[in-house]
């Protein structure tokens, strides 16, 4: 059987990841690319104007022809980017900016890398793999494909059947309710 390429991370290393961060600024753009699922880009499309505190909703803008639209702010969330926004540059309308203006895909890869070797983790890991892992633990966690789809902003299913090939352990304890259910004939 060939390898899977997807590489995503296990929960206990995104929380690893997330312990080794300091800066709360960091916190809040890995936490809204793996709570949210999104591409690197699509985390530096988010503006202000894009959270609105009130209805408790931020606005995802996807690429590659995907699914935008609003999605709820959890309270972990809200926490996180209210840190951040205490000491965020004023420096644009872009949700993650620093000294030099809006934070650029290229730095939020630096930013992952250095995290990622701070948590001890092998360089096959990229900032993609937040987006992977979130999508393998909905999935793991009992979400159906539909949501996973709808969550990441796919507009095609077959996007993103990739991640149901990945859950090995939800496939194997519907094995065990199927082995134990009264509703299926025994022969």
């Amino acid at each position: 059987m060939p390898e899977n390429k997807i590489k995503y991370l296990s929960k206990d290393e995104v929380e690893r990841f997330f312990e080794a961060i300091k800066n709360p600024r960091d916190q809040a753009v890995f936490a809204l690319i793996y709570y949210y699922g999104l591409r690197v880009s699509e985390a530096t499309l988010i503006t202000l104007d894009d959270i609105d505190w009130c209805k408790e909703k931020i606005y995802i803008r996807r690429v590659k022809n995907g699914i935008s639209g609003e999605k709820p702010l959890s309270p972990r969330i809200k926490e996180i980017l209210t840190d951040y926004l205490a000491i965020r540059q004023p420096t644009g309308k872009a949700l993650f900016t620093g000294r030099q203006g809006n934070l650029s895909c290229a730095r939020i890869a630096q930013l992952f890398k250095e995290y990622a070797k701070e948590a001890g983790f092998p360089s096959c890991y990229s900032v993609h793999s937040l987006r992977h892992s979130i999508a393998t633990h909905l999935l793991a966690s009992g979400e159906g494909i539909e949501f996973v789809k709808d969550h990441l902003g796919h507009v095609n299913i077959q996007s993103t059947m990739i991640y149901a090939q990945l859950t090995d352990k939800k496939r194997e304890e519907v094995f065990k309710r199927m082995e134990e259910s009264e509703e299926v004939a025994r022969f």
